[in-house]
């Protein structure tokens, strides 16, 4: 599969048949299914693609990540793991809070942690395996666990209840589809999204002052010609892939470019804002590079997860599941997305000390560059 079927072979680290015949053994010699699945997970990773992790439902992974976790969400911020939200299931007795930095968990260092873990994360690039691994470092399967936080200058040992990972709301996310803000300006959230809405949306945002795409998410709707058709003057190239061949293996042809907008003159003339980071992934990726070609667009945040475009299955045995990106997607001009994300034309990630405040730095520069708009 990798060999003739995977777009984008020349971009993996390793040369492909030493990889194999370093995986070949250690999958042989593996004595019990938790064995088995770390050494597919740590295969998987070598072919550096977002899209690549085993997604089968089961318990055997989940025990070895633990079946509970403490209820704060966590980013790594500065090679630091700072507190970025607290859930309602955290005791309320329990001082934690956002812009906490946790330094130690059970008495272990995180970034030894963080370390160990991150093999088993696989991913396109960097940002994306470290989003996944602060995922992960708070499970566990006791009721309990004893966090290093560190606050200002001072550092406490806090014990904190543990509940079940499932029940943790980490994907929900109230954030209506659209509104309008402060000082007439439109936002646009993708992932929630009810379908077939959007044009009624830019018909309320169309006299707004400037529109803000807030693409940390996986939009619920397919809405690249949608919207795209309000904020292009004229059909623009936007993409182009390449696409594998049955007939000859291993071949690899360039599509032409495909197109997005259409001639109109009411486009949205304004400003338009697009926030994105290691959230954007996939769609949401192709969803941005289809917008950011509009004449006054505006890409604001840092480097995407890297894996764009369309996923292919394959099974391993004992019915575990993978996938791949199928196609290559590519800029018209034949730059690469994949691994390299989608690069901002502003680059901008959350701060500690704005965590700590409870500002979303990232909404507030694109209001910003909105109002500064001639």
């Amino acid at each position: 599969m990798i060999q003739y079927y995977f777009p984008y072979r020349n971009l993996i680290d390793e040369n492909w048949d030493d990889v194999l015949k370093v995986f070949i053994p250690k999958i042989v010699s593996g004595d019990d299914e938790l064995s088995y699945k770390l050494t597919l997970l740590e295969l998987i990773g070598k072919i550096s693609d977002t899209h690549a992790n085993i997604w089968s439902r089961e318990d055997t992974l989940s025990k070895f990540y633990g079946f509970k976790s403490v209820p704060i969400e966590i980013k790594i911020i500065d090679n630091q793991v700072v507190v970025t939200k607290i859930y309602d299931e955290l005791d309320e007795n329990i001082d934690i809070e956002p812009g906490d930095i946790i330094t130690h968990i059970n008495g272990e260092a995180t970034e030894k942690m963080i370390n160990e873990k991150i093999k088993y994360c696989p991913a396109s690039n960097l940002p994306t395996k470290l989003r996944d691994v602060s995922r992960r470092l708070l499970r566990t399967n006791n009721d309990f666990l004893e966090l290093t936080v560190q606050r200002d200058k001072s550092s406490n040992k806090i014990k904190t209840n543990c509940i079940d990972f499932g029940k943790i709301k980490y994907w929900e996310n109230s954030t209506p589809s659209y509104k309008i803000i402060e000082n007439n300006i439109g936002y646009i959230f993708p992932g929630n999204l009810k379908k077939g809405e959007i044009d009624s949306i830019m018909s309320v945002l169309a006299n707004t002052k400037g529109l803000i795409i807030d693409f940390r998410c996986y939009p619920s709707d397919f809405i690249v010609f949608s919207l795209g058709k309000h904020l292009m003057p004229k059909p623009t190239e936007f993409v182009k892939f390449s696409v594998g061949s049955m007939v000859n293996p291993g071949e690899f042809t360039f599509t032409q470019p495909l197109l997005v907008g259409e001639n109109r003159m009411d486009y949205y003339k304004n400003k338009i804002v697009i926030i994105i980071n290691e959230l954007t992934q996939s769609s949401a990726e192709y969803h941005t590079m289809a917008f950011c070609v509009a004449p006054n667009a505006i890409v604001l945040g840092s480097k995407t997860a890297g894996a764009d475009g369309n996923v292919s299955t394959i099974i391993f045995p004992s019915n575990i599941r993978t996938m791949i990106s199928g196609l290559g997607i590519y800029y018209p001009d034949g730059t690469e997305t994949q691994r390299v994300g989608i690069i901002p034309d502003i680059e901008m990630k959350p701060t500690i000390k704005g965590i700590r405040n409870g500002e979303d730095e990232l909404l507030n520069k694109a209001i910003e560059i909105i109002k500064q708009q001639k």
